[in-house]
């Protein structure tokens, strides 16, 4: 089995007491069975052999923007599969969708109809590392396999969960690949770095600390916030006064977007880096404010890839919006799936046997939009990332 560092239940208890701002009493909104891109719901086949695949995520609450990414491109990709005529051209994929709002006591609750009511023969989701952290222990104990497109944690994969699985680039690639660039491609010599208090935020701290003498980086300074906070002034006039080369911002795009306009007020000129506010909303929120920030990220449109194009351009048709990584990540983990199943059956294996369904999960080797997948021994992908900034409200890509 591919996992080897066992940490126990005491993840579970981590990720359920890192909520905060929502009701851990909310109900999680009633699953969904979707057949066409638009959203419309439709009834499981009438017969032959169906796929009963999970999506939870935050549809509500201060991540909804990001939960309706996710659910978009996994419907996408659902629906393309279906009208194919199925997995293996025969088996129709029926979506039980669920609203975890971001919150890691309701993720718990969320995962546990889709696995006790829906029977899902697998996961996609969550979208924070909090959720993930805490609703994958259901999963494990249901060996059920679950991607998670989003969430970047490196405890996801350290926690010797054999059924669980990262679509997207841990933390620590990304704050390496941030590092690299600032101390190579810039000469940069010390940073400091602004927080979310979160897992997510100080997995991300902790990540920066330990790693930045690899790259003769030091840090002068680090400061934390809340996720919700509105005012930076003090953390900002910390940050100003150690006076860094280059600052690194480790959280979401709403409060992102606001210490970049507070920076603006201020007359706070650091270049700015990181990870985790790779959204559309950035700029609808921040506007000139952010022009020249850059991020890490292991996708973006601005790439010409044909395959990302296409993607691109179908997102972009069937939705009208912008979106980030967690797209196409979600896309490919649905085709992930398809494509473990898919040789489950030719090789005269049950699919619907979790743990049959997982073993050849471990060992995909997918070519898709994000480049081509294979999954570690812990369950964690790696893939080449890419450096963007914002020029003139759009995305540019400054390191491949």
């Amino acid at each position: 089995m591919k996992k080897f560092v066992a940490w126990g239940m005491a993840l579970l208890m981590a990720g359920a007491l890192a909520g905060c701002g929502s009701s851990e009493s909310a109900a999680p909104a009633a699953a969904a069975t979707t057949a066409a891109a638009g959203g419309a719901a439709a009834a499981a086949p009438a017969s032959g052999d169906a796929f009963t695949l999970g999506l939870i995520c935050p549809l509500s609450g201060s991540s909804a923007v990001s939960g309706q990414i996710l659910k978009n491109a996994t419907e996408m990709a659902v629906n393309e599969i279906n009208a194919a005529g199925g997995i293996n051209g025969e088996i129709q994929i029926v979506l039980a969708e669920v609203d975890d709002e971001g919150v890691p006591a309701t993720s718990v609750t969320a995962m546990q109809k889709l696995v006790e009511q829906d029977k899902v023969n697998a996961v996609i989701g969550a979208q924070a590392s909090s959720c993930t952290l805490a609703n994958m222990e259901i999963t494990k104990a249901a060996k059920i396999p679950q991607i998670t497109p989003a969430s970047s944690n490196v405890a996801v994969t350290q926690s010797g969960n054999d059924f669980i699985y990262q679509m997207t680039a841990t933390d620590e690639l990304h704050m390496r690949n941030v590092m690299k660039y600032m101390a190579e491609e810039k000469g940069a010599k010390t940073f400091g770095i602004l927080y979310e208090s979160s897992d997510f935020g100080t997995g991300g701290y902790k990540i920066a600390s330990s790693i930045c003498g690899d790259f003769n980086l030091e840090m002068v300074d680090s400061e934390v916030y809340n996720a919700g906070d509105t005012d930076f002034s003090v953390v900002l006039g910390k940050l100003q006064k150690a006076n860094p080369d280059f600052l690194i911002f480790w959280g979401y795009h709403t409060e992102v977007a606001m210490i970049c306009k507070q920076m603006q007020q201020y007359g706070i000129s650091l270049q700015a880096i990181g990870q985790g506010y790779n959204s559309p909303e950035l700029t609808n929120l921040g506007g000139a404010a952010v022009e020249g920030i850059m991020i890490s990220t292991a996708f973006d449109a601005a790439n010409p890839d044909e395959k990302v194009q296409e993607f691109d351009k179908k997102y972009t048709e069937l939705f009208g919006e912008g979106y980030d990584q967690n797209a196409p990540q979600s896309y490919d983990a649905v085709y992930v799936i398809k494509d473990a199943v898919e040789r489950c059956i030719a090789d005269g294996k049950d699919y619907k046997d979790g743990e049959v369904l997982n073993e050849y999960i471990e060992s995909t080797s997918w070519n898709g939009v994000t480049g081509t997948t294979t999954f570690d021994e812990t369950g964690r992908m790696d893939k080449e990332l890419l450096i963007i900034t914002i020029e003139n409200g759009e995305h540019k890509i400054v390191k491949n």
